[in-house]
């Protein structure tokens, strides 16, 4: 599991007294998922482009024993059709999407109670250096394989879940990631 992914990990600490239902967009290689399963997650569900994480996704839950706590489906997080869940989860995913709108457009309603993500951080002198790094990257990764990455508006992303009703639960910023993990509001 990568360190951010970690830090995204210890931030939904609460997974064994919540036994949620679980949603990751981008799973990739379902290392997040499954570690959340085996903490107390009842069901995951992974969503992922590549077969070839998937297909490592599900090796890994075999491996830990929750496979039939898992689905993991090929598609596109802001098209694919995705069913409501407890928890939803993305995890180094926002920062894949060129628009974020639809992303979080398709993905908040999905979550009944807790959104999760980690995405590089946007404010401040980090989220400038973060700018200029992943920019000159990205050109990088387009060259290398069609994919750059984004550091989108944090403040434009919490708007978005402050407007579908979450509330800030808690947060956790790095040096290049931030983490947070926000609850719907009760009311």
């Amino acid at each position: 599991m990568q360190p951010v992914s970690r830090r995204l990990f210890e931030s939904l600490d609460d997974v064994a007294e919540a036994r949620p239902t679980l949603l990751e967009l981008g799973c990739g290689s379902g290392a997040l998922l499954v570690e959340l399963l085996k903490s107390g997650a009842t069901q995951g569900d992974g969503v992922d482009l590549s077969m070839g994480s998937l297909d490592a996704a599900k090796r890994r839950a075999e491996e830990a024993g929750v496979a039939e706590r898992t689905t993991f489906t090929q598609g596109d997080g802001a098209q694919v059709k995705l069913d409501a869940h407890d928890w939803v989860v993305l995890d180094r995913v926002i920062c894949c999407y060129p628009d974020v709108d639809a992303l979080l457009a398709n993905a908040l309603p999905a979550a009944r109670r807790r959104f999760a993500f980690s995405v590089p951080t946007s404010r401040g002198l980090k989220g400038l250096l973060n700018r200029v790094v992943w920019g000159i990257e990205g050109k990088w990764d387009v060259l290398r394989n069609g994919c750059p990455g984004y550091v989108h508006s944090l403040d434009h992303i919490e708007g978005r879940l402050s407007a579908a009703g979450f509330k800030l639960l808690r947060r956790n910023t790095g040096w290049m990631w931030h983490v947070s993990v926000w609850e719907r509001d009760a009311a």
